[in-house]
């Protein structure tokens, strides 16, 4: 391939990345620091809220002694602190001991036990004005599969058992859709879930990288009037016809013009942002489970990606291209 030829379709290699700058950093920091606040879990009136209302409707069962609210924050503390339900037992009593309540702290069976709690009493943003989402998915490793498979069958397996985290966030970088399948789940099966959290009638653009391309994508958002912005597959052919629908637009304009051209007409830069909430999310958060059970794992990401949009709401840095 002729020299100019590849410059148009790859772009220079030697071209040098631009710098930015932080021009928000005084705010910034002071967000970061307030990242690590008890406040932001544990309120004034946390003894009102601790122990469970009983219920006037008779329901089989035992009724339960702590509340949803109480339940929360230990599994929150504890995937901010990264211990284990033992430690954070007698972290929040101890709490309590200096702040002089008399409560009672649940144990680390009752934790285990209600660990789905997360899924009800953690609600995600929704899309409030029109505008983009951003959707991409990342491995998570369940907790210790392989080394306990190796201990049975004394072999070495090389692949190890993750969950997909399956993300969408908007313009504010707020995670607006998320959900959990296991590592063989395609990406492509979970758009309709995507766009169903989000709220179809606000998006109006779905960023996505080329796993998510298909003429069933296309026909999904077509049906809900969202414009595609996903690059094709590799070796997707390209037609000297008219073309007959928005993937083969896309591909015969790549094929013209090169797909760096394609990027910038379509900003798909701003596909960066769902790069970097996964990458957050696993500094943050964790690259692996706590949680050994399929319904607690689930909870277990949706109480991540509740802590992370917290961390985004008390502040984000601005940057500025130097």
């Amino acid at each position: 391939m002729p020299y100019k030829e590849r410059l148009r379709k790859h772009g220079c290699p030697g071209q040098r990345k631009a710098d930015y700058r932080v021009k928000n950093w005084s705010d910034y920091n002071q967000a970061l620091k307030n990242r690590g606040s008890l406040t932001l879990w544990i309120c004034q009136d946390i003894g009102n809220k601790w122990y469970a209302r009983k219920s006037s409707s008779s329901q089989k069962g035992r009724p339960y002694y702590y509340s949803d609210y109480a339940i929360t924050i230990m599994l929150a503390l504890r995937t901010m602190l990264k211990q284990k339900l033992r430690q954070i037992q007698g972290f929040v009593a101890s709490l309590f001991a200096l702040m002089g309540l008399n409560l009672d702290v649940p144990g680390d069976t009752r934790l285990s036990r209600r660990g789905t709690v997360a899924l009800l009493t953690c609600q995600l943003d929704k899309m409030n004005e029109p505008g983009h989402l951003v959707i991409d998915s990342t491995g998570i490793k369940v907790y210790g599969e392989s080394e306990w498979l190796e201990s049975k069958h004394g072999k070495h397996y090389k692949r190890k058992l993750w969950r997909k985290l399956h993300i969408g966030i908007n313009e504010e970088g707020l995670i607006v859709s998320r959900m959990m399948t296991d590592h063989l789940a395609d990406d492509r099966s979970c758009l309709q879930d995507h766009l169903r959290q989000a709220d179809p009638t606000k998006v109006t653009e779905l960023i996505a990288d080329s796993g998510y391309d298909g003429q069933e994508t296309y026909d999904q958002l077509e049906s809900a009037n969202i414009k595609p912005i996903i690059p094709p597959a590799r070796g997707s052919p390209s037609t000297a016809d008219e073309a007959i629908s928005p993937r083969q637009e896309t591909v015969n304009y790549i094929d013209k013009k090169g797909k760096y051209a394609w990027q910038s007409k379509n900003k798909y830069g701003r596909r960066a942002k769902v790069e970097n909430t996964m990458y957050r999310y696993k500094e943050i958060i964790g690259r692996k489970f706590n949680a050994r059970l399929w319904n607690n794992q689930d909870a277990e990401l949706h109480l991540g990606c509740f802590i992370l949009n917290t961390f985004t709401k008390l502040g984000m840095p601005k940057s500025a291209k130097m």
